[in-house]
């Protein structure tokens, strides 16, 4: 018999949350539902079921600590048939050890083994939206999976002491439901948005949202940010430029002088705040280009420019050249 201890990857003197905690995480990873294509997923599902049998129990676990084996009545719980077609039905509140098995799984599942548990248990959805959706609001379609009791065995998993053919021993049936949400405008990532099914249930769904970054608004809170290239010229004469922002286009002026690095404001033009209705601001920093091209009359032009910065002018002057 496998080291019960390496099964669930916990030291011998584990205590009982951090077994519990193992056994939810190796639990998700190895269901059966979550494994469809993996055959070795139901015998290490199953191996993992075992030890926690085991070690969830203090007698069991004592008994395992000093004898390295457990009694004959356990050892029979222990090798019980378990999920998908078996010879014998399997029902997950009837492993030895456990004291509630649906408790456990509806933390990972949804919810299994109490129906009535279940039909309380919230549901999730996510969606992912680029930015524009996420600044004017959006009406989309999500995919919302829910498990409920299987109708031809009741949720109880066997059907006359056979394994159940519909639900295959769950006790669960998994339909997943079209649900059109409208996510108001300036909804951001992370946020969660509540609706409600269309079943006649009216069951809550909790839809957590997903923004992907954009390749030139940079979204902080309700503010944006970008860079703006603009030309020597019109850095050291002072020009009127055009600023794309999320609301469309805007003409602002950079003044005379403006270095490379200095950062504006325009107010009102970032994203609509989902609470006060109020717009955050857009930050533009402006960054001075250097034509690639190097030609004669440049060298030239480049020389005179640098009689602007008066003699021994030193830009980096002040500067710190290390730690000390």
């Amino acid at each position: 018999m496998a080291d019960l201890y390496e099964v669930l990857g916990v030291e011998r003197g584990a205590g009982k949350e951090e077994i519990k905690k193992a056994y939810r995480k190796l639990a998700r990873r190895y269901h059966p539902d979550v494994n469809k294509q993996n055959p070795d997923a139901a015998k290490r599902f199953r191996e993992i079921q075992e030890a926690y049998a085991v070690l969830s129990d203090e007698k069991k676990r004592r008994q395992y600590d000093q004898f390295g084996t457990v009694d004959d009545g356990a050892e029979q719980a222990r090798r019980r048939p378990t999920w998908r077609p078996q010879p014998t039905g399997f029902d997950f509140r009837q492993v030895g050890g456990f004291t509630d098995l649906g408790d456990i799984f509806g933390d990972l599942f949804g919810g299994f083994g109490r129906a009535g548990a279940r039909a309380e248990a919230p549901l999730e959805a996510a969606v992912e939206l680029d930015l524009g959706q996420a600044v004017r609001g959006a009406s989309v379609v999500v995919p919302v999976r829910r498990e409920e009791p299987c109708d031809k065995c009741g949720g109880e998993g066997t059907v006359r002491g056979k394994t159940c053919p519909r639900c295959h021993g769950s006790g669960v049936l998994v339909q997943t439901d079209r649900l059109r949400v409208k996510l108001p405008p300036g909804v951001g990532d992370g946020d969660r948005v509540r609706a409600s099914l269309k079943d006649g249930s009216k069951r809550e769904v909790a839809v957590v949202v997903r923004v992907r970054p954009h390749a030139y608004f940079e979204r902080r809170g309700d503010d944006i940010h970008t860079v703006v290239p603009i030309t020597f010229n019109e850095a050291y004469l002072g020009a009127e430029v055009e600023i794309g922002t999320v609301h469309g286009p805007v003409r602002a002026k950079i003044p005379a002088g403006t270095q490379s690095g200095q950062r504006f404001r325009l107010r009102g033009k970032g994203v609509r705040n989902v609470r006060t209705g109020v717009n955050g601001d857009h930050y533009y920093t402006v960054q001075v280009t250097v034509p690639r091209v190097v030609s004669p009359s440049g060298r030239d032009v480049a020389r005179r420019v640098n009689e602007l910065y008066g003699a021994g002018a030193d830009p980096r002057a002040g500067m710190p050249r290390s730690l000390d």
